[in-house]
């Protein structure tokens, strides 16, 4: 009987081992390595006149090398090198929801705006997001059935549906019995309880190492980073259905400020210092300027580095679907350039003559962007970033939300039209629901990706036209 016990927990014990080396050494390993890419990449891109984030450089880079390298020795050989660059991606797409908490976080600090300025705001928002949800479905859709590519891709679609219900069904009747009657083995019970469990105890460890760091020398990057994970990890428990309410950002980044609020009150701190200190700017790209960051690392500044991550990582799921990325191209460029110069020319200006101020009115031209991209694009308009972060951010969240809801059942777009779908995500929410849809629409996912990485991409070539700027900020009143 022991020897069975111990045979239990070792067998239990090796996956939870493999875990942790993983997730704890080869993920750290391989993110630095990348970090390390991207600073390379940077410190090229700042010799040259245009801002543009090393992170969509890379991810670009990464799409074009595979395909390049799949095309000349085969999808076999490229697999190799997916196996290694898929240990730090794949554990930043998974935890890409996490790393737009930080704009949230930081709106505390943010310049007051009257009330009538806010519901401007908002209606432009809401306006503007449905509009370009419905514009740029139809618009995908009419150059699909114009091209002829709209009928196949759905037929094909269809007739795979019927394939996978018509076998998981035939799976299930042989299965379901014996299915039933197996129990769960103790050992196996044990195991998934240690991997549910096993990132809360460790960053429940730098949480309480974190403490005394902070009330002994008021440095609060360790236990505000462990804080910020063990919440939103926490937010992960909730049940799926409820998750689509209530999202793990909003959640999460809310909980995140009542904690740093009561450890500022024990401390005898300043709030708004702590909230200043939870993102200095001293990301992994400006690390070693310590002339112009004189203050070290916060936690927002860590978790907006991995990020960048993240943002490379789209990468793999535009090279599993290149064929289709090469199939509708056609269909998804033209989208992307109507959107680009709305944004750029028709957005400022109308929100400046409803009554937005001129900063916050270049700061939407950034609203569907992601935040890699909208951060130079705002920034060299001279507009409001910190509006442009979180429009950006409730853009995803409420793609993710109600996105699906808006297309199908408003606009009446059939579910079988990833490309559609993808396009109209892609230019409307950004990242956060291309990774949405690369979980629940992979194909759409891809389509997403491709959509804001070029919409970003033409957004940021228009920026850095100095005269096509100076237009831009004469229509807003500069």
């Amino acid at each position: 009987m022991l020897v069975e016990t111990l045979n239990g927990l070792k067998a239990s014990g090796r996956p939870v081992l493999v875990h942790m080396w993983r997730k704890y050494v080869l993920v750290p390993f391989g993110t630095l390595l990348m970090m390390l890419l991207l600073y390379g990449i940077n410190e090229i891109i700042k010799r040259t006149t245009i801002n543009f984030p090393a992170s969509v450089c890379l991810m670009l880079l990464m799409y074009g090398g595979l395909s390049l390298n799949s095309w000349l020795f085969g999808e076999h050989r490229t697999d190799v090198f997916l196996k290694y660059i898929e240990i730090p991606c794949g554990f930043a797409l998974r935890w890409m929801n996490l790393y737009f908490t930080p704009p949230f976080v930081t709106l505390v600090l943010s310049d007051k705006v009257n009330v009538a300025e806010a519901f401007t705001i908002m209606a432009v928002f809401v306006v503007g997001y449905i509009f370009t949800f419905g514009f740029m479905a139809y618009f995908t859709w009419g150059l699909q059935l114009l091209l002829g590519t709209y009928k196949d891709h759905v037929e094909a679609d269809e007739k795979d549906e019927e394939c996978r219900i018509s076998e998981s069904n035939h799976n299930n009747s042989e299965q379901s019995s014996s299915t039933d009657k197996e129990e769960v083995a103790w050992e196996v019970k044990v195991r998934d309880f240690v991997l549910e469990w096993i990132d809360f105890f460790v960053y429940g460890l730098v949480f309480v190492a974190g403490l005394p760091v902070y009330f002994a020398t008021g440095y609060e990057m360790p236990v505000q980073l462990a804080a910020a994970v063990l919440l939103f990890r926490a937010c992960l428990l909730i049940p799926a259905k409820l998750r689509r309410v209530l999202h793990p950002i909003l959640i999460s980044f809310s909980l995140c400020l009542l904690v740093y609020y009561i450890l500022s009150l024990i401390k005898g701190q300043n709030y708004f210092t702590c909230i200043r200190h939870y993102k200095t700017g001293r990301t992994y790209l400006t690390l070693f300027d310590s002339e112009a960051y004189r203050e070290w690392p916060g936690a927002g500044d860590f978790l907006i580095s991995l990020m960048d991550i993240s943002i490379v990582s789209l990468s793999l799921s535009m090279y599993k679907y290149r064929g289709d990325l090469k199939r509708h191209f056609a269909s998804v460029l033209p989208p992307i350039v109507v959107c680009a110069f709305m944004s750029f020319f028709i957005y400022p200006p109308l929100c400046y003559h409803l009554g937005i101020s001129s900063a916050r009115a270049l700061g939407f031209t950034g609203r569907s962007v992601t935040m890699a991209l909208g951060i130079p694009l705002v920034t060299a308009l001279g507009g409001s970033t910190q509006l442009m972060a979180v429009t950006t951010i409730i853009s995803g969240i409420l793609g993710v939300l109600v996105g699906d809801f808006i297309l199908f059942k408003v606009f009446r777009v059939r579910k079988h039209d990833f490309v559609s779908r993808g396009v109209s995500f892609g230019l409307n929410c950004g990242a956060v629901s291309t990774y949405y849809l690369t979980v629940v629409d992979p194909r759409a996912g891809a389509m997403s990706a491709l959509s804001f990485t070029f919409y970003g991409t033409l957004m940021i070539v228009l920026s850095a036209i100095h005269p096509l700027v100076r237009i831009v900020q004469k229509l807003v009143g500069w």
